[in-house]
């Protein structure tokens, strides 16, 4: 259940409460750095300091799933030599699964008169969602469900087994072996992953609401949303690594 998800998450990212809040100030002083640059970036040094700062965030985060792969319990120690290879390694893949999932969605969701979507967008504007599947014809809407998310999840499920390759193995093309990602998938369950994504989905999507909600002291509010913000990322890395954690469990036996 998502609440044991999150659960876990904290007990894992609170095990050196210590290093947690020194994590939580360093990304806090990138989001200042992303911030500036988004509202004064019209100079190429800031935007080379925000993609420095992307991918070193993104690094970070395969630190964690590497972490969590080999059993870790707790934040993993910030060496910058891995944590901007792997991020620049990382950047590269998410941007051609993200393009292919784009384009592949686009094409189908086009066909059926129906925007390309997110699976954590739909459930957190669930609203929405239900009537943009009502305007349209129930068949078309079906079929948009239906062939949407099995393409959403396929891919999905690529991208996350090859982002925990290569946090494993530090090789990009052993990450690219979409043979090698299907046989690893199979090992688990095609079904038993669609549910472990979809209650981390689920999770997201709890935390995403409670940042909606706003304390009257600002910087009280800020501290809660700085530490639920980073407990989205760490959840989302730390369930890529459990995947392939099982994954590899499960191919010893």
């Amino acid at each position: 259940m998502p609440h044991v998800i999150l659960k876990r998450v904290w007990d894992y990212c609170t095990y050196s409460k210590e290093f947690f809040a020194f994590v939580l100030i360093l990304l806090f002083v990138s989001s200042l750095i992303q911030n500036y640059v988004t509202a004064n970036g019209d100079s190429i040094i800031w935007v080379i300091v925000q993609i420095l700062v992307f991918i070193s965030v993104s690094g970070y985060g395969m630190s964690i799933t590497r972490s969590r792969i080999n059993h870790g319990r707790r934040l993993p120690k910030i060496i910058v030599k891995d944590i901007i290879v792997l991020g620049f390694k990382s950047a590269m893949l998410m941007c051609i699964y993200v393009f292919i999932q784009g384009e592949i969605l686009h094409y189908v969701c086009s066909f059926l008169n129906f925007s390309a979507f997110n699976l954590e967008e739909l459930l957190l504007h669930w609203t929405d969602t239900i009537h943009l599947l009502l305007y349209h014809e129930p068949v078309t809407a079906v079929l948009f469900l239906i062939l949407g998310s099995a393409i959403f999840y396929v891919t999905a499920f690529f991208m996350e087994i090859s982002l925990a390759k290569l946090a494993d193995t530090g090789s990009i093309f052993s990450a690219l072996n979409f043979m090698s990602i299907k046989r690893d998938i199979d090992v688990v369950g095609w079904r038993h992953y669609a549910k472990d994504y979809t209650l981390i989905a689920l999770a997201i999507v709890f935390l995403t609401y409670l940042i909606s909600f706003d304390i009257p002291f600002i910087f009280i509010d800020s501290i809660f949303d700085m530490i639920l913000t980073f407990l989205i990322f760490a959840t989302q890395y730390l369930g890529i690594g459990a995947v392939y954690c099982e994954i590899k469990d499960l191919k010893k036996q």
